[in-house]
């Protein structure tokens, strides 16, 4: 039985939300007292260490990152490498498979773009980049997976959650399908990662990529590579450096060993203040659980949509309130111009192309979805947007 949450609590945490209603996890995850505390942390080590502090600080944090976010996914820290975003963690997969003349790898258009790039830009090689086109724009069928896996995919790569439907993809079935078909699956988790939870083991997953950007309150310049345990030693990257060696220590020119747990993919020296950051965001989201804050995330949602709902607005969503996650996508014909306005009355959101875009977190309330619907209205009322 999970303990009940103290959300007001966890709330004041965060200072943003005493001047501004925040609904834009998904683009930013606020900066809580304790994350500032955790920087100003690093920086006083640096001053009064210098590089001294890496051995006496910064490697332990380096550590605690590495377990913190192997909790979150039920994983084993040696299956996890420290990356400075997404698009290197899959560059250092990609190098990995050996990809050439006739392969290809399946993706989906609903998937951040970031995946789909890494893969087009491989087209001079002669790879095939194949990205499903959904049927609406919430979600790709799973048949659609099966009928575009051949014998020559080397690589499936989709979201567990869509960035622009807030759709919860059922990626143990997607991971099934791959394997069926002897490929392997790359999950993009970073959309959900600490509001919907997921199970590395439970799920088959081979490969996952987050980040702090988002959910994991840790801010820019850090993200995680997930590499199942048996599958490391088959993957040696092309795109490397010297934080992959085994015998970093040693400098030796002469040679490349790679590590034997998943620090092979990790590169170059780390952002340090980001590792600080990112690990107390991780701290946090571990201390409420990404099962309470799914269930908190989950009733704010579902006040959301029935009230945007009640107030007629055009929403772009699954219809299943469990397979809908804390991202929810207002149509309109200029978006960008409602978040202006918001913005002027201290709310912020986000937008995309065709759609406001509201995501709130656990230290968001029911008043702030009463109060976000019942601005909207006003201002597409006064505006006829």
């Amino acid at each position: 039985m999970q303990r009940s949450q103290d959300w007001t609590s966890l709330r004041r945490e965060f200072p943003t939300l005493d001047a501004k209603t925040y609904l834009n996890s998904c683009s930013l995850g606020l900066l809580s007292r304790r994350t500032r505390a955790a920087m100003d942390r690093f920086m006083d080590q640096w001053t009064e260490l210098g590089a001294a502090a890496w051995y006496s600080d910064w490697m332990n944090e380096v550590a605690e990152l590495r377990q913190g976010f192997a909790s979150v996914i039920n994983a084993g820290p040696d299956e996890i490498a420290i990356m400075p975003n997404i698009s290197v963690a899959l560059t250092s997969i990609a190098s990995s498979l050996q990809l050439g003349e006739g392969d290809n790898v399946v993706t989906t258009a609903l998937d951040f773009p970031t995946v789909p790039h890494q893969f087009h830009a491989k087209g001079g090689m002669g790879v095939e980049t194949r990205v499903i086109q959904p049927r609406d724009k919430v979600e790709v069928d799973l048949e659609q997976f099966e009928s575009a896996i051949d014998e020559h995919t080397k690589l499936v790569a989709t979201s567990h959650v869509y960035f622009t439907s807030g759709f919860i993809q059922d990626v143990a079935a997607v991971t099934e399908i791959a394997h069926r078909h002897d490929t392997l699956a790359f999950i993009d988790d970073y959309q959900s990662t600490g509001q919907v939870p997921i199970d590395v083991k439970a799920q088959g997953i081979d490969m996952l990529a987050s980040g702090g950007l988002k959910w994991l309150l840790g801010g820019t310049g850090v993200a995680y590579l997930y590499v199942r345990r048996d599958l490391i030693d088959q993957l040696e990257p092309t795109v490397t450096g010297w934080f992959g060696n085994r015998d970093q220590f040693e400098f030796n020119p002469n040679e490349m060993v790679f590590k034997e747990d998943a620090g092979r993919f990790e590169m170059g020296t780390p952002s340090v203040a980001a590792i600080f950051a990112g690990a107390e965001g991780l701290r946090i989201v571990n201390e409420i659980g990404p099962e309470a804050i799914r269930e908190r995330t989950s009733e704010l949602t579902q006040l959301l949509v029935s009230r945007l709902r009640e107030e007629g607005f055009t929403l772009r969503c699954p219809e299943d309130a469990q397979r809908h996650a804390s991202i929810t996508m207002v149509e309109m014909e200029d978006p960008a111009r409602m978040v202006e306005e918001l913005m002027k009355r201290d709310f912020i959101l986000d937008f995309r192309p065709g759609a406001v875009r509201i995501s709130p977190y656990f230290y968001n309330t029911p008043d702030d979805i009463q109060a976000v619907v019942a601005a909207m209205t006003d201002v597409r009322n006064a505006l006829e947007l």
